[in-house]
């Protein structure tokens, strides 16, 4: 039996990623498809590119301030939660009118529990969640920022047991058993990686044509959940328990080229966690995953005409997350019109090329107020009841 619930949860893990795509949330870079390795502003850029703090340099001498960028996107076009609360207060009552030797509210709430399993069969949820702040500090001969970004991945999936349905099934409600947890299982399956670093950037020029380079070294803390209880007890608040998770702390390090050939025209170049971990989640129920942070290389363009910025990234590897789940492969495009001084409108899109997620659209807005004061939202949607937002201000002074 264990072995068919090991290769329930493999199957349904299989085709579920994540929506967001790059473990990091910024409001501006969300809006344009996910972009930002040739286009993204100076608050943005250690996420992403920190070559892109020396190369808009010239433009920009004050400092800036991003605090907070607030993200969260899901998907649960099953009502999985909803179904395992209703479960929860079947089981509940079941229990409690087998105690009270109520025959017709066992029959009642008997037969609402069967109804609760089949509704769980082969149910899915999904949801990630991050936070980040960037300070950029202005130099000449090296802008620097120092950034923290935390991402989380949780994927919920169901393991219902006939079993439990046929003992339900042929139950006497007049000499009910003694009640006992469900064979069936709810789980919750996640990661979470968190940046603390200093990016640098060092402006060069070749025959005058301004280019960039940078690195950001940075301390990275990994965590990862299991989580595996039997249906009546899943809460899926609980997962992130400290008896579901296990952690590591480690040293990890991106880098970025940036270079603008005419003027208005960036092309750029990065490639973030450049070393490999592996991070495997405690053993529940006999089953443990592997999480993985691994090196991802995209490449990206972007041209500013006046008022409007388009902009298009490509991934140039495959990335994966957990072991047990199909990578990704995105292209993303992307475009800003500056419609007033204090008013931008974005639009985007991004596409898996390998096929294993859905194809997301994106749209947000920014506003400033003052020179010193910046506020920016975008919502994100795509197939499967998907859906998505990002929130944050920023401060320059």
């Amino acid at each position: 039996m264990k072995k068919l619930k090991y290769a329930v949860y493999f199957a349904l893990l299989l085709p579920f990623t994540t929506m967001a795509g790059q473990q990091y949330y910024e409001a501006r870079s969300d809006a344009m498809g996910g972009t930002g390795v040739a286009s993204s502003n100076r608050e943005g850029a250690a996420f992403i590119n920190p070559a892109l703090l020396a190369l808009q340099t010239p433009q920009f001498n004050d400092f800036s301030l991003l605090l907070p960028v607030l993200g969260a996107d899901g998907a649960d076009k099953d009502q999985m939660i909803d179904k395992f609360d209703a479960l929860e207060e079947s089981y509940d009552g079941l229990e409690a009118a087998i105690n009270a030797s109520n025959a017709a509210a066992i029959d009642r709430f008997r037969t609402d529990l069967i109804n609760d399993l089949e509704s769980l069969k082969d149910n899915t949820a999904y949801v990630s969640a991050g936070v980040g702040f960037s300070l950029v500090i202005p130099n000449d001969k090296m802008p620097m920022a120092v950034f923290y970004k935390s991402y989380i991945d949780a994927i919920g999936v169901t393991a219902i047991e006939q079993s439990d349905i046929d003992a339900l099934t042929v139950m006497d409600p007049n000499n009910p058993p003694e009640v006992s947890d469900l064979d069936s299982q709810g789980a919750v399956v996640a990661g979470a990686v968190s940046d603390l670093g200093v990016a640098i950037s060092f402006p060069l020029s070749i025959v005058n044509m301004p280019i960039s380079v940078g690195v950001s070294p940075k301390f990275q803390r990994i965590d990862t959940y299991n989580y595996v209880v039997s249906a009546n007890n899943f809460e899926s608040s609980d997962f992130n328990d400290s008896k579901y998770r296990n952690d590591e702390s480690t040293f990890n390090l991106d880098i970025g080229v940036a270079m603008q050939p005419i003027e208005g025209l960036v092309v750029g170049l990065s490639g973030r966690n450049l070393i490999s971990q592996d991070v495997d989640t405690v053993e529940a129920q006999g089953r443990k995953f592997t999480y993985q942070v691994e090196p991802l290389f995209t490449a990206g363009i972007a041209y500013d005409w006046e008022s409007l910025t388009l902009t298009s990234d490509i991934d140039l590897n495959t990335h994966k997350r957990f072991d047990e789940v199909e990578g990704t492969q995105y292209w993303r495009l992307g475009g800003e019109v500056r419609a007033l001084d204090w008013l931008a409108l974005r639009m985007g899109y991004r596409h898996d090329m390998k096929d294993n997620t859905s194809n997301i659209y994106s749209l947000g807005t920014g506003f400033s107020i003052g020179q010193t004061f910046y506020l920016d939202f975008t919502g994100m949607m795509g197939s499967d009841d998907a859906i998505g937002g990002v929130l944050q201000t920023s401060y320059h002074f």
